[in-house]
């Protein structure tokens, strides 16, 4: 065993440290993370296709039932953390688990917009006890982690949901264009039944492993003080303000609201298949993906170009848009839109979580999931009644935001310049 592992080891804890690093299995978080975003990303989106394109209900109405979930998550948080102090969080997942296919197949079942709407909020709150409790089991396992170990950990849980989200989209393209909609709905429905026995998986919570994190909380703490001390060059970007990353998260979430909410209404006005909304969206989600990859293996400089060209591309496509009406066209560009979207996010999340590890705090964290949960819950219900106007309208508006905030991005990272950065 590698001696890295005994980062956080001092000779009464050596032995306890030590089978802390083999206790644990992390396995089941990936698995239900992939089954989550596989499912989600096909039911989702054919049951947004279902409403619109079969249902016939109109955009102000589609715009409050993608939304009321997210909106809900903001405050889910709050009461899923109540919960899991109470049951632990094993026993939280498997509860979510439990309850989501309940949730999701009655909805297959009524499509009244105000049953569906309170559908909605129960899987947001739901939400509120399924993803805190994969990321709080992630970091308790990374208290007693070697750092390579604890790194491989958040990769293989990123590509986990990334991939069933990315394979999800692919996969529910082909159910929907050779049956349908609701079909697919019902075959991405039964794939929630898998959540039940995976989340039983988890590792039971042990008092031994609570005194095992709290022997260990002093010495990890000087660990993570050094390492992330304000000259490491690991920690570079604080030279960005804060206030860098929340305006790249709203230009993030407003933009990809818009795009994904919007594609579905321009098939419909060129009359074409409710199916090629799966194919476009997956290529945005591939090519963010890309970008969140791509961003993170440049330096400091660099980034802060890239983003500035990315939030001048965003404003542009719209623009195009606006004045190239052609579904072929607007069915590529979204799709690159995406790359633009992932530099802009991985810059955003990487500031916002090295601020929360310097200042060892959540609360740069809980602002981000607010503003990711304003912009994505509040955009649809705004844009819903914006396109039963014009449908041009909200990427005219895009454009003036990105261009705004682009001043505004320029003028914050001005202590970024070309001597801080290295490669």
């Amino acid at each position: 065993m590698k001696s890295s592992k005994k980062i956080f080891i001092t000779p009464d804890q050596s032995i306890i440290a030590e089978k802390s690093f083999l206790d644990y299995r992390a396995w089941p978080v990936f698995i239900l993370a992939f089954i989550r975003l596989f499912y989600v990303s096909i039911f989702d989106r054919a049951l947004s296709n279902y409403l619109y394109f079969v249902i016939d209900i109109n955009e102000s109405t589609l715009g409050f039932i993608s939304s009321v979930g997210a909106i809900a998550y903001i405050f889910a948080p709050i009461i899923g953390q109540k919960i899991t102090k109470k049951i632990g969080s094993r026993n939280a997942l498997i509860i979510a688990s439990t309850v989501t296919p309940i949730l999701t197949g009655i909805q297959m079942i009524y499509f009244e917009p105000l049953f569906l709407i309170i559908c909605r909020i129960s899987i947001g709150l739901s939400l509120g006890i399924f993803w805190p409790n994969c990321f709080n089991l992630l970091s308790k396992w990374q208290s007693v982690s070697s750092i390579e170990k604890s790194d491989r950990n958040f990769r293989n849980f990123n590509f986990s949901w990334n991939l069933g989200y990315i394979l999800g989209l692919l996969i529910g393209f082909f159910w929907a264009f050779s049956l349908n909609d609701y079909f697919a709905m019902i075959i991405s429905w039964s794939f929630t039944f898998l959540l039940i026995p995976v989340s039983f998986f988890i590792e039971k919570d042990s008092n031994s492993n609570q005194g095992t994190e709290n022997r260990l909380e002093n010495t990890t703490s000087e660990v993570n003080s050094n390492k992330y001390d304000h000259s490491n060059s690991n920690t570079q970007l604080m030279l960005y303000p804060i206030i860098f990353s929340w305006i790249s998260i709203a230009v993030l979430t407003i933009s990809k609201s818009i795009f994904i909410f919007g594609y579905p209404v321009f098939l419909k006005s060129f009359e074409f298949p409710s199916y090629l909304t799966y194919l476009v969206q997956c290529g945005l989600q591939f090519m963010q993906v890309l970008g969140l990859t791509l961003i993170n293996s440049v330096n400091i400089y660099k980034r802060k170009t890239i983003i500035l060209i990315s939030t001048v591309a965003i404003s542009f496509i719209s623009v195009t848009i606006v004045f190239f009406g052609n579904l072929l066209y607007i069915s590529i560009i979204l799709a690159i839109s995406g790359l633009f979207l992932g530099f802009i996010h991985g810059l955003a999340m990487k500031i916002m979580l090295e601020y929360g590890t310097v200042e060892n705090t959540t609360k740069y964290s809980t602002i981000n999931e607010i503003l990711i949960g304003m912009g994505f819950g509040i955009t649809p219900i705004i844009a819903g009644y914006v396109f039963e106007v014009n449908i041009y309208a909200a990427f005219v508006f895009i454009a003036i935001l990105s261009f705004s905030a682009l001043i505004l991005l320029i003028y914050f990272s001005r202590a970024v310049k070309r001597e801080n950065s290295r490669s």
